[in-house]
């Protein structure tokens, strides 16, 4: 069976014909009442479908055509119509010769029975060629009321399809308005280019982060922004040979209209079309210079941390074995002092326990520069002018790095005071120097600088490691080899040395750090291999007026006059030792291995005791504590403390406060007289 199917709107076509041709009907489709009278013409058909309200030519006109013609006249006529204006439609179809009337929509079934039906029902027409002329008049009247109506609403619904258009367009209009919002309002820059990275657009925000209107950028390639050309030709690549369907995330040097650079994350995604071809990128843009710097400080203080544990590692280790370690080295720079007193200078063995006793100090000094590098050696700060104590150095620092290395010596004017142990400068300047020297080949020179240095918060934000506030500066640098980076990067750990074996201890800039970081500073370095080395040290300005560095010792060393002195002391060789030196020196020395002896031994009251000598930490309890029973017996009773411990273990006991007496172990004959000949005159 052939089915002429006659409608104006494609859909409406496709519809009619797919459903047809499913049940197993030929169907050719035409879009007005002329076109399907010339398929009529040419070809035959089994049935006709029509809209009514058509261009041309409408339903009603194209039926009455073919009901009218002898040779069509048979051909069943089914009106399938969207414009239904009431029974009246339906009435006229059927006069002018219609088969059956369907309304759009309906159910496919009803259409496909509609159909069938009239393949098994079809009538001849009413209205034939022989016709009277009140029939036809009766027709053509009924024709026109009906198509005026037809009319009417047909443009009532191309009104309402307007009113609904000017809506969707509406609609549109503010979609885009909020997408325009929302494009305008994200933080990050957004670009968006073609694929030969041409600029097409850009938000606000990438206006107020370069500085460039979209009208200064537009046209323009995305270079324009890069500071450098080779990430802008890598990035090329890159995108050109991605997958398509994911983002990519970069990090780019950018730069702004004024010349400012910046890093910035760039987020790239595809731009397609609606066929999926890629045409463009977008991209996400956002200034991480703050993130970067951040990153930076954060890498910076884990290597300061890192640093840290590692001098606080080998400082318990020193600090563990100082304190036996001093006691002995006690032992023996004493017993060594009292038998050379008693040796003509001239005896031989005179020679070898000099020899012993100097053994014995430089043991001493190493054990001191361990505790210093760990920040744990006891010091006595005091206010000074530091361009006083560097001019004390200076005739040994000459002697230290020989003639050939030339010293030249730079103080600053008006320097700021600092608080320290002048003795601790004493070390930082030799340890340098030596390093300075050993550094330079053959003839070269060291220079020492003070000066002053002020730093607020913003610049030790961009200055990782540098601390806020108001510094005095010592300098020190030379013109020797230098050193790469990764040899910088190790020169304060401990036992690390770039000189040969038995030249160095690796203790000389990890003691220097331990210093100034136990002084509350900082040190800066700065070295590039045959260039030279420099070393800026920052130390805390102090407010209050400085000291006079140096005072004089005194040639002879003091005696003593009888007074009675009550040492205790938990390690016997040190106490046997200092009673011993005591009683060498005038005093009257009565002697205790514990704090218990010490208390039984004056709970009495029998003896009057001028001046308590003790160790800090002993069994029972500490020195502290039996200073404070005795002086419940002996009100104002003065106290000397001593220790081989190092600074952070007798500290909180309350023995390094600055109305305390204190001497660390070991110490010499000259030391202890000196001391005790200081409180016993206050």
């Amino acid at each position: 069976m052939r089915i002429l199917s006659v409608d104006d709107r494609d859909e409406n076509r496709y519809l009619v014909e797919a459903l047809l041709k499913g049940n197993g009907y030929e169907v050719v489709s035409v879009t007005n009442g002329a076109e399907a009278l010339v398929q009529l013409q040419s070809a035959e058909f089994d049935m006709i479908i029509s809209d009514i309200l058509m261009p041309v030519m409408d339903g009603f006109q194209l039926c009455r055509t073919v009901k009218s013609a002898d040779n069509l006249c048979h051909i069943p006529f089914i009106f399938y119509t969207a414009t239904y204006t009431g029974p009246q439609d339906e009435a006229l179809a059927m006069k002018i010769g219609g088969d059956k009337f369907i309304q759009k929509p309906c159910e496919p079934d009803v259409l496909v029975e509609a159909v069938r039906d009239a393949f098994s029902t079809a009538k001849d027409i009413d209205i034939a060629p022989h016709a009277s002329p009140a029939q036809e008049e009766e027709v053509l009247k009924l024709y026109n009321e009906r198509l005026v109506r037809k009319l009417e609403q047909k443009m009532l619904q191309l009104q309402k399809e307007v009113r609904s258009r000017k809506h969707t367009e509406e609609i549109l209009r503010q979609s885009e308005k909020k997408y325009r919002s929302l494009y305008s309002s994200i933080r990050d820059a957004i670009l968006v280019s073609d694929m030969n990275r041409t600029i097409l657009d850009c938000n606000q925000a990438f206006v107020d982060l370069f500085g460039y209107s979209l009208d200064e950028v537009a046209g323009k390639n995305t270079f324009t922004i890069y500071e450098k050309k080779e990430e802008f030709v890598q990035l090329g690549t890159v995108l050109a040979n991605h997958d398509y369907g994911t983002n990519h995330v970069y990090t780019i040097h950018f730069k702004k209209k004024n010349g400012v650079v910046f890093s910035g994350e760039v987020n790239h995604f595809f731009l397609k079309n609606d066929e999926g071809v890629v045409t463009g990128f977008i991209s996400l843009i956002r200034d991480i210079t703050e993130r970067v710097r951040a990153e930076k400080l954060q890498k910076n203080l884990e290597s300061q941390l890192y640093q840290a544990q590692k001098i606080e590692s080998v400082g318990r280790l020193a600090g563990g074995v100082a304190h036996d370690y001093n006691n002995m080295l006690s032992v023996i720079v004493g017993y060594s002092e009292l038998a050379l007193e008693k040796l003509n200078p001239t005896d031989k063995l005179h020679g070898d326990l000099l020899e012993i006793r100097k053994a014995a100090v430089r043991s001493t000094d190493i054990t001191r520069q361990l505790l210093a590098f760990a920040r744990k050696q006891t010091i006595t700060p005091v206010v000074v002018d530091l361009n006083e104590v560097v001019e004390g150095m200076l005739k040994m620092l000459h002697r230290l790095i020989g003639e050939e290395v030339d010293l030249a010596w730079l103080p600053g004017s008006n320097l700021w005071p600092v608080k320290l142990d002048p003795s601790q400068i004493d070390q930082i300047l030799a340890n340098l120097c030596v390093n300075a020297r050993d550094a330079i080949e053959g003839v070269g020179r060291i220079t020492i600088e003070t000066g002053k240095a002020a730093f607020d918060k913003d610049y030790c934000t961009d200055h990782p490691g540098f601390i806020p506030g108001e510094y005095v500066l010592l300098t020190i640098s030379d013109n020797g080899c230098g050193m790469d980076r990764d040899t910088m990067a190790m020169i304060f750990d401990p036992f690390f040395t770039t000189k040969a074996v038995g030249q160095g201890t690796g203790l000389g800039l990890s003691t220097v750090y331990g210093i100034v970081k136990q002084n509350n500073g900082f040190i800066y370095t700065y070295s590039e291999p045959g260039k030279g080395t420099t070393f800026r040290i920052y130390l805390t300005r102090h407010t209050s007026p400085a000291l006079d560095a140096f005072m004089e010792t005194p040639t002879d060393i003091p005696k003593g006059r009888g007074e009675i002195i009550l040492i205790v002391e938990d390690e016997v060789s040190i106490l046997s030792l200092a009673k011993r030196i005591l009683q060498n020196l005038g005093f009257n020395p009565i002697t205790a291995e514990s704090p218990g002896k010490a208390l039984s031994l004056v709970k009495d009251r029998t003896v009057e005791i001028d001046l308590l000598i003790t160790d800090v930490v002993m069994p029972e309890m500490n020195g502290k504590e039996l200073s404070l029973q005795l002086c419940q017996i002996y009100p104002g009773l003065k106290t000397l403390f001593m220790s081989g411990y190092p600074a952070n273990v007798i500290a909180h006991r309350g023995i390094l406060d600055d109305d305390v007496n204190f001497i660390q172990k070991p110490f010499s004959t000259r030391e202890l007289a000196t001391k005790i000949h200081g409180i016993l005159a206050e």
